[in-house]
């Protein structure tokens, strides 16, 4: 399986710049799996697979730029996404 890693957007959150990254999972029968990582403030989160659509992984991504989700808080922002 290969990662691959694509900036989507940047924030300034707090004073603090937050940076929003794409992670796609390609498995070698043409499958993906979508996630996303998040870098700010001297740390980062990654949730790699969180699913095969992109279009809800990029509406997961718009609404962690728009309420400029940092890596602190991301994971139980994603988990309440995933239970909508």
């Amino acid at each position: 399986m290969i990662m691959r890693k694509r900036f989507i957007a940047r924030a300034s959150c707090c004073g603090r710049l937050v940076r929003y990254y794409l992670l796609v999972n390609a498995a070698s029968g043409g499958s993906r799996m979508y996630g996303i990582l998040i870098e700010g403030g001297g740390s980062q989160e990654k949730i790699p697979a969180i699913t095969p659509s992109r279009r809800r992984i990029q509406s997961l991504l718009e609404q962690l730029v728009q309420g400029c989700v940092t890596p602190v808080t991301v994971r139980d922002v994603v988990e309440d996404w995933l239970l909508m």
